[in-house]
Protein backbone atom coordinates (compact mmCIF):
# COMPACT_ATOMS: atom_id res chain seq x y z
CA UNK A 1 0.00 0.00 0.00
CA UNK A 2 2.62 2.24 0.84
CA UNK A 3 4.63 1.78 -2.23
CA UNK A 4 1.65 2.05 -4.55
CA UNK A 5 0.84 5.77 -2.49
CA UNK A 6 4.64 6.99 -3.34
CA UNK A 7 3.96 5.93 -6.91
CA UNK A 8 0.60 7.66 -7.56
CA UNK A 9 1.78 10.85 -6.18
CA UNK A 10 5.12 11.19 -8.25
CA UNK A 11 2.96 10.58 -11.04
CA UNK A 12 1.00 13.21 -10.09
CA UNK A 13 3.81 15.99 -10.18
CA UNK A 14 5.25 14.85 -12.77
CA UNK A 15 1.74 15.65 -14.66
CA UNK A 16 1.30 18.94 -13.12
CA UNK A 17 4.54 20.29 -14.58
CA UNK A 18 4.51 19.39 -17.48
CA UNK A 19 1.03 21.48 -17.72
CA UNK A 20 2.65 24.54 -16.48
CA UNK A 21 5.19 24.12 -18.80
CA UNK A 22 2.97 23.78 -22.02
CA UNK A 23 0.95 27.17 -20.53
CA UNK A 24 3.97 29.47 -20.53
CA UNK A 25 5.16 28.24 -24.27
CA UNK A 26 1.69 28.79 -25.18
CA UNK A 27 1.69 32.25 -23.32
CA UNK A 28 5.11 33.82 -25.13
CA UNK A 29 4.00 32.50 -28.57
CA UNK A 30 0.88 34.67 -28.36
CA UNK A 31 2.67 37.95 -26.75
CA UNK A 32 5.31 37.65 -29.65
CA UNK A 33 2.52 37.45 -32.17
CA UNK A 34 0.78 40.28 -30.75
CA UNK A 35 3.83 42.11 -30.68
CA UNK A 36 5.05 41.54 -34.63
CA UNK A 37 1.25 42.48 -35.24
CA UNK A 38 1.23 45.27 -33.74
CA UNK A 39 4.89 46.43 -35.30
CA UNK A 40 3.58 45.88 -38.89
CA UNK A 41 0.65 47.37 -38.13
CA UNK A 42 2.40 50.93 -37.33
CA UNK A 43 4.50 50.36 -40.28
CA UNK A 44 2.22 50.05 -42.35
CA UNK A 45 0.36 53.36 -41.08
CA UNK A 46 3.84 55.19 -41.47
CA UNK A 47 4.12 54.58 -45.00
CA UNK A 48 0.43 55.11 -45.86
CA UNK A 49 0.66 58.34 -44.38
CA UNK A 50 4.07 59.50 -45.96
CA UNK A 51 3.56 58.40 -49.19
CA UNK A 52 1.39 61.31 -50.49
CA UNK A 53 3.93 64.13 -49.61
CA UNK A 54 6.95 62.25 -51.34
CA UNK A 55 4.91 61.76 -54.08
CA UNK A 56 3.85 65.75 -54.58
CA UNK A 57 7.67 66.68 -54.03
CA UNK A 58 8.82 67.81 -56.67
CA UNK A 59 12.33 67.93 -58.20
CA UNK A 60 13.97 71.27 -58.46
CA UNK A 61 16.60 71.68 -60.70
CA UNK A 62 19.44 74.99 -60.54
CA UNK A 63 21.71 75.52 -63.96
CA UNK A 64 24.94 76.28 -61.78
CA UNK A 65 26.84 76.39 -65.31
CA UNK A 66 27.09 79.89 -65.64
CA UNK A 67 28.06 80.52 -61.88
CA UNK A 68 30.86 77.88 -62.43
CA UNK A 69 32.27 79.84 -65.08
CA UNK A 70 32.90 82.22 -63.38
CA UNK A 71 34.66 81.16 -60.38
CA UNK A 72 32.29 78.94 -58.49
CA UNK A 73 34.99 76.12 -57.86
CA UNK A 74 37.42 78.39 -56.76
CA UNK A 75 35.80 77.58 -53.76
CA UNK A 76 37.37 74.36 -53.95
CA UNK A 77 40.21 74.48 -56.08
CA UNK A 78 42.00 78.17 -55.37
CA UNK A 79 44.47 77.21 -57.58
CA UNK A 80 45.61 77.83 -61.07
CA UNK A 81 45.85 74.61 -62.83
CA UNK A 82 48.26 75.70 -65.50
CA UNK A 83 51.32 75.81 -62.64
CA UNK A 84 53.01 73.30 -61.25
CA UNK A 85 52.06 72.42 -57.51
CA UNK A 86 55.63 71.53 -56.51
CA UNK A 87 56.19 74.38 -54.39
CA UNK A 88 58.69 77.08 -55.21
CA UNK A 89 59.79 79.93 -53.47
CA UNK A 90 61.19 82.12 -56.46
CA UNK A 91 57.97 81.59 -58.61
CA UNK A 92 54.47 81.73 -58.47
CA UNK A 93 53.82 77.82 -58.68
CA UNK A 94 52.39 77.22 -54.97
CA UNK A 95 48.48 76.58 -55.34
CA UNK A 96 47.01 76.88 -51.77
CA UNK A 97 46.06 80.84 -52.75
CA UNK A 98 43.76 82.45 -55.34
CA UNK A 99 45.71 84.21 -57.66
CA UNK A 100 44.13 87.85 -58.30
CA UNK A 101 44.42 90.18 -61.11
CA UNK A 102 47.18 92.50 -60.90
CA UNK A 103 45.10 95.34 -58.59
CA UNK A 104 43.63 92.87 -56.26
CA UNK A 105 47.31 91.27 -55.66
CA UNK A 106 48.71 94.69 -54.77
CA UNK A 107 45.69 95.23 -52.72
CA UNK A 108 46.43 91.83 -50.54
CA UNK A 109 49.83 92.52 -50.36
CA UNK A 110 49.33 95.60 -48.41
CA UNK A 111 47.05 94.68 -46.05
CA UNK A 112 49.77 91.77 -45.32
CA UNK A 113 52.11 94.30 -44.71
CA UNK A 114 49.53 96.35 -42.54
CA UNK A 115 48.79 93.12 -40.56
CA UNK A 116 52.88 92.91 -39.92
CA UNK A 117 53.05 96.14 -39.00
CA UNK A 118 49.94 96.61 -36.44
CA UNK A 119 50.10 92.54 -35.07
CA UNK A 120 53.24 91.86 -35.08
CA UNK A 121 54.59 95.09 -33.99
CA UNK A 122 51.81 94.83 -31.12
CA UNK A 123 53.29 91.72 -30.19
CA UNK A 124 56.93 92.37 -29.89
CA UNK A 125 56.31 95.71 -28.29
CA UNK A 126 54.12 93.30 -25.41
CA UNK A 127 56.63 90.94 -25.91
CA UNK A 128 54.58 87.97 -26.86
CA UNK A 129 57.29 86.52 -29.09
CA UNK A 130 55.45 83.40 -30.09
CA UNK A 131 52.26 85.40 -31.16
CA UNK A 132 54.81 87.60 -32.71
CA UNK A 133 56.43 84.68 -34.96
CA UNK A 134 53.55 82.99 -35.49
CA UNK A 135 51.64 86.09 -37.39
CA UNK A 136 54.99 86.67 -39.37
CA UNK A 137 55.12 83.50 -40.63
CA UNK A 138 51.13 83.38 -41.21
CA UNK A 139 51.55 86.49 -43.44
CA UNK A 140 54.65 85.81 -45.15
CA UNK A 141 52.87 83.38 -46.90
CA UNK A 142 50.69 85.20 -48.28
CA UNK A 143 52.73 88.32 -48.90
CA UNK A 144 55.71 86.08 -50.71
CA UNK A 145 53.07 84.64 -53.36
CA UNK A 146 51.63 87.86 -53.89
CA UNK A 147 54.87 89.75 -54.64
CA UNK A 148 56.45 86.84 -56.84
CA UNK A 149 52.72 87.31 -58.92
CA UNK A 150 53.42 90.70 -59.53
CA UNK A 151 57.70 90.47 -60.38
CA UNK A 152 56.44 87.64 -62.58
CA UNK A 153 53.45 90.09 -64.41
CA UNK A 154 55.28 93.21 -64.58
CA UNK A 155 58.79 91.05 -65.74
CA UNK A 156 60.45 93.36 -63.18
CA UNK A 157 63.54 92.37 -61.32
CA UNK A 158 62.95 89.84 -58.64
CA UNK A 159 66.63 90.90 -57.05
CA UNK A 160 64.31 93.78 -55.02
CA UNK A 161 61.71 91.60 -54.16
CA UNK A 162 64.72 88.65 -52.91
CA UNK A 163 66.62 91.60 -50.76
CA UNK A 164 62.87 92.02 -49.40
CA UNK A 165 62.84 88.66 -48.41
CA UNK A 166 66.06 89.00 -47.00
CA UNK A 167 64.71 91.78 -44.45
CA UNK A 168 61.77 89.38 -43.43
CA UNK A 169 63.84 86.90 -42.05
CA UNK A 170 65.83 89.11 -40.48
CA UNK A 171 62.99 90.19 -38.64
CA UNK A 172 61.79 86.36 -37.86
CA UNK A 173 65.21 85.97 -36.81
CA UNK A 174 65.13 88.56 -34.09
CA UNK A 175 61.84 87.96 -32.85
CA UNK A 176 63.30 83.96 -32.39
CA UNK A 177 66.17 85.71 -30.45
CA UNK A 178 63.89 87.88 -28.72
CA UNK A 179 65.55 91.04 -29.51
CA UNK A 180 62.84 93.59 -28.83
CA UNK A 181 65.42 96.58 -30.14
CA UNK A 182 66.44 94.89 -33.49
CA UNK A 183 62.51 94.04 -34.22
CA UNK A 184 61.43 97.26 -33.66
CA UNK A 185 64.07 98.50 -36.01
CA UNK A 186 63.40 95.80 -38.76
CA UNK A 187 59.69 96.62 -38.78
CA UNK A 188 59.89 100.08 -39.68
CA UNK A 189 62.43 98.70 -42.65
CA UNK A 190 60.06 95.65 -43.71
CA UNK A 191 57.36 98.36 -44.09
CA UNK A 192 58.76 101.15 -46.03
CA UNK A 193 60.66 98.62 -48.34
CA UNK A 194 57.03 96.55 -48.85
CA UNK A 195 55.19 99.86 -49.34
CA UNK A 196 58.27 101.06 -52.05
CA UNK A 197 58.33 97.79 -53.59
CA UNK A 198 54.47 96.72 -53.88
CA UNK A 199 53.74 100.60 -55.60
CA UNK A 200 56.72 99.91 -58.64
CA UNK A 201 54.98 96.41 -59.20
CA UNK A 202 51.33 97.32 -59.07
Amino acid sequence: MSVAASTSTFAGKAIAQKAVVKTSKVSTVVKASANKALSLAAATAVVLSTGPAFANTAIELTDKRAEQQNGLQLIYEARDLDLSNKPNAEGNSRFSFQKLGSTETAARARESVARINGDVGTYVEKKYWTQAANELRRQVGTLRFDINNLVNEKGANAAEAKAFYKKLENLDFSIRQKDQAAATALLAEVQSTANTLISSLA
